[in-house]
């Protein structure tokens, strides 16, 4: 039986292992940390349950192909339950409110309530949102897999969506959200995803959402993962935990094992890398592995921007909650952060987990996107000055708290869990300027997708949700299985 050594249990390397032993491989990952997941993680802190990674998941809907691929690693499908909002973002802002719905019809007449001169964009925007719900995702396997007939009826499929996504893919989402007098509606196109992402993202994100599949897998982060890990061990599959990967040995264009930070080696007939690229680059393999579509995204930072955020927990009384959306964005008092102010943030509640906070509380969480300029504060702080990071991270949750008490005084008391920044993620996961996605998709770049092959390395491979941006759990879950399908038709 044939050997795979994977490394990086996210959901990219839980993937990568499970579709190995389901296609007859001796299949073993190796994990820097205590316990899987990678950025799909969850931790207990002061009797609530912190999961800093799942929102919203693409691919719940039994009607889209990746769907299947959920329901094979074990996530979805019989007894998984779903979580499906109806809304998916309360915005208020300047004393009216709007709420974009999973029904669409609902959400058109709101908007048309709110401002009936923008009834042209309006109805343009719904539309718009209506094709979207028609985008597909290629699950089954590798685009470059696809015969010629399997290519074309792909194509056909997203006819309608090909042209205007064309267009969109181009248009900033200032210039778009321009298309609106009203300043709710402009608030509504920018108010989500950060600047410098090309609309079509933001409607892929409606569109996904009011297809039903963009639903929530109950349980969360923690539940991910738990239920990718017992498939994987049910099939067989091992998996060693503190095992950080730190080198490899190598004859000519062959991976012979990966080194380890406690000296130990492994050797194997096939090798994954499931861990953020810039790890395996820049401390596994070495640089002279990487190629020209890593090399221009690394270097080309205003091309191929990131982004990360801070997170705050918060604990409140369940009942005089209960009246929060599950996400919600406004305009408050601003605050400093990183040299810059800040005035709205994202929060989310997690009313729907109850088992995720104590009895008769409520967990939130504040998210705060940030860029590399902030990465590169936080990393100088925790760095040089730790106690100054410690204070920038309660002086942050206070103006976080304030915001909140400010714009719903009946909040009552509010309690700080948790405060996650730039450099927990790149503490934990090693992530690319503590990026927790991908590369965005910017008006001036053009989408494109790697296929997992390391060059000079024969036997190695790549998976991970920085092959296909803008990443996410999707994208790892497939380029996991997605690594093993290439291992198949490349030997």
């Amino acid at each position: 039986m044939k050997k795979i050594v994977i490394i990086g249990s996210g959901v990219a390397g839980l993937s990568a292992g499970i579709y190995a032993r389901k296609y007859g491989f001796d299949c073993e990952i190796y994990e820097k940390n205590h316990n899987a997941g990678g950025q799909c993680v969850a931790w207990k802190r002061k009797g609530y349950t912190i999961d800093n990674c799942v929102h919203w998941m693409t691919g719940t809907s039994p009607e889209k192909e990746i769907y299947q691929t959920w329901c094979e690693v074990g996530v979805l499908g019989k007894d998984r339950e779903v979580i499906q909002n109806e809304s998916f973002l309360h915005l208020e802002y300047g004393g009216q409110s709007l709420d974009l719905w999973y029904d669409e019809e609902r959400m058109r007449k709101d908007m048309l309530a709110l401002s009936p001169e923008d009834k042209d964009a309006i109805e343009e925007f719904i539309d718009t949102v209506r094709v979207y719900k028609g985008m597909e995702m290629a699950a089954r396997k590798p685009f470059e897999q696809f015969s010629l007939s399997e290519k074309f009826r792909f194509i056909k499929k997203l006819s309608k969506i090909g042209p205007v996504h064309a267009k969109l893919g181009k248009t900033k989402l200032e210039v778009y959200a321009s298309k609106f007098k009203h300043p709710l509606l402009r608030k509504a196109v920018t108010a989500y995803i950060p600047r410098n992402y090309n609309v079509s993202s933001w409607f892929y994100i409606l569109g996904t959402f009011c297809s039903g599949n963009g639903g929530l897998p109950k349980g969360g982060s923690e539940g991910i993962t738990n239920h990718m890990l017992g498939t994987f061990l049910q099939l067989g599959g091992k998996i060693y935990y503190n095992k950080e990967a730190v080198g490899i040995k190598k004859h000519k264009n062959i991976t012979d094992a990966v080194i380890f930070a406690d000296g130990s080696e492994v050797k194997s007939d096939f090798y994954v890398f499931a861990c953020d690229v810039s790890v395996v680059f820049n401390k596994i393999l070495g640089l002279t592995h990487i190629d020209d579509f890593f090399r221009s995204r690394f270097i080309q930072g205003i091309k191929h921007p990131i982004y990360s955020s801070i997170n705050v927990y918060i604990g409140v009384d369940k009942d005089k909650s209960a009246f929060l959306p599950d996400t919600s964005w406004w305009e408050g008092q601003g605050f400093e952060v990183c040299g810059k102010v800040v005035k709205s943030f994202l929060l989310k509640s997690y009313a729907s987990e109850p088992s995720f906070a104590p009895e008769g509380k409520t967990l939130l969480q504040a998210m705060i996107v940030q860029f590399v300029s902030d990465f590169e504060c936080w990393r100088n702080m925790y760095e040089y000055d730790r106690e100054t990071y410690k204070q920038a991270k309660a002086r942050i949750a206070a103006a976080v708290v304030r915001n909140l008490k400010a714009q719903y005084p009946q909040i009552g008391d509010a309690e700080v869990v948790e405060v996650v920044t730039p450099m927990s993620f790149y503490r934990w996961c090693g992530s690319y300027k503590g990026a927790y996605m991908s590369f965005v998709l910017t008006p001036f770049a053009k989408k494109k997708t790697h296929k997992g092959h390391i060059r000079g390395l024969k036997n190695a491979y790549l998976a991970g949700q920085w092959l296909q941006p803008p990443g996410g759990l999707p994208n790892a879950l497939v380029t996991g299985k997605f690594a093993i399908q290439r291992i198949i038709k490349d030997n």
